[in-house]
C-alpha cells in the first residue's frame, strides 16, 4: 500500500513538472468585477450587491474594482487584459454596446473579444422640465418646441450618453429642434435645469424623483413601456400619445472571448439566482431599475437590437465622440 502511494506522488511530480497540472473546479480563488463606472453610481451598488452574492455562492472572495471614465473603454480593457478564465467579470452597460457606433477608437473589438453572461437591469428615463416652460404636456412641448426651433435647450450627462440619445431619439420621432448643451454628468446637468439654463432633459428617475415631487421639476413622460413605481402619476410615453417611443439604458455581464462555455453557464445561473434575491429586488426598485435576467443567448439578442435602435439614432443626428 505504501508502495503504490509512493508511486502515485512521483507520478503527479512528474506530470507537475512536464506542465500538466491536475485542473482545479471554478471557481478556485477569489473573482473580480470590474465596474467601469464611480463608487455610488447605481452601476457600482450593483455591483457590489452581484459580487456579494456570488462571493456566498461561490464561496469565494468577489471583488469590485471600479475604473470609471472614458465611456467605459479603460473599464472594459482592463478586464480584457485578464485571463480568459472567468475569474474577471465585466459589468457594463449601455456605452460598452454602443461605443462602436460613436466614432470611437477602440483597443478592442466589442463583438469579437466580449462574450455576454446575463443582461443585469434596464433603467428607463423620464422626460422633464424647468417649471417655467409653459407646456404641460408632451404634446404641448412639441407644438411649442416648432413655433421656435432651437430655442429650448436640453441637458444631458455627456456626448454619446443613454439620455443623450433618448432626447435625440424624441427629436427625430417628433420633428423637433433643441439645443443640445452636454454636462459632465447627470448631477451637473441637474443644476443646469434647476437653474433654467436648460429647459428640458430625460433624465434617470431615481435621481429626479424628489424633485418631482416636491414641485422643482415637471415630469411629462416616462420612456419605458409601463410607469415606474416612483412616479405612479406620470404616462409613459405610448399614453401621452407617442406609442412608438421608448428609451431604457441597461447593465449586463462580460467576460472575455475565450472563456469556457461551462464557467459561462455557471456565472449565468449563479447571476441569475442573485438578481431573484431580495436585496436586488428591493435595491433596483428603489433605484428606478426593472431587473431582467435571462441566458446568454438572451443578452445577445438584447445587445443586437440595443445596437440596431441607437444605430439609427446615432447615424441621423451625426453624433460623435472625441
Amino acid at each position: 500500500m505504501i508502495r503504490i502511494c509512493v508511486v502515485l506522488l512521483v507520478a503527479i511530480g512528474a506530470l507537475v513538472k512536464t506542465g500538466i497540472a491536475v485542473a482545479q473546479p471554478y471557481p478556485s480563488r477569489h473573482l473580480t468585477v470590474i465596474v467601469p463606472y464611480p463608487p455610488g453610481t447605481n452601476a457600482d451598488s450593483v455591483g457590489r450587491l452581484l459580487a456579494d452574492k456570488l462571493s456566498k455562492a461561490f464561496k469565494q472572495p468577489v471583488i469590485v474594482e471600479n475604473h470609471p471614465g472614458g465611456a467605459t473603454v479603460p473599464g472594459t480593457s482592463q478586464m480584457l487584459q485578464a485571463p480568459a478564465d472567468g475569474y474577471t467579470i465585466l459589468q457594463s452597460g449601455t456605452n460598452t454596446n454602443i461605443n462602436p457606433l460613436l466614432g470611437l477608437t477602440l483597443p478592442y473589438d466589442v463583438s469579437r473579444d466580449l462574450v455576454p453572461v446575463a443582461l443585469l437591469v434596464t433603467f428607463p428615463g423620464v422626460l422633464v422640465e424647468n417649471p417655467t416652460v409653459p407646456a404641460k404636456s408632451v404634446s404641448e412641448l412639441v407644438t411649442l418646441a416648432k413655433s421656435e426651433p432651437g430655442k429650448l435647450s436640453y441637458g444631458s450627462s455627456g456626448a454619446g450618453s443613454i439620455f443623450h440619445l433618448a432626447m435625440e431619439e424624441f427629436k427625430q420621432r417628433t420633428g423637433t429642434d433643441f439645443l443640445h448643451v452636454p454636462f459632465r454628468g447627470l448631477g451637473p446637468a441637474l443644476l443646469g435645469i434647476m437653474r433654467n439654463d436648460v429647459q428640458v432633459m430625460i433624465a434617470d428617475i431615481a435621481l429626479v424623483a424628489d424633485d418631482i415631487h416636491t414641485g422643482k421639476l415637471r415630469a411629462l413622460a416616462q420612456t419605458g413601456s409601463s410607469r415606474m413605481p416612483q412616479l405612479p402619476d406620470v404616462p409613459t410615453f405610448a399614453e401621452a400619445g407617442m406609442p412608438d417611443y421608448e428609451a431604457a439604458g441597461f447593465l449586463g455581464t462580460w467576460v472575455r472571448s475565450g472563456t469556457p462555455t461551462e464557467t459561462v453557464a455557471l456565472l449565468n445561473r449563479e447571476i441569475n439566482n442573485a438578481l431573484a434575491s431580495p436585496e436586488l429586488k428591493n435595491y433596483s426598485g428603489t433605484g428606478g431599475m426593472l431587473i431582467a435576467g435571462g441566458t446568454p443567448d438572451d443578452f445577445t439578442r438584447f445587445l443586437a437590437h440595443d445596437r440596431a435602435n441607437w444605430s439609427s439614432v446615432i447615424s441621423k443626428a451625426g453624433i460623435k465622440i472625441e
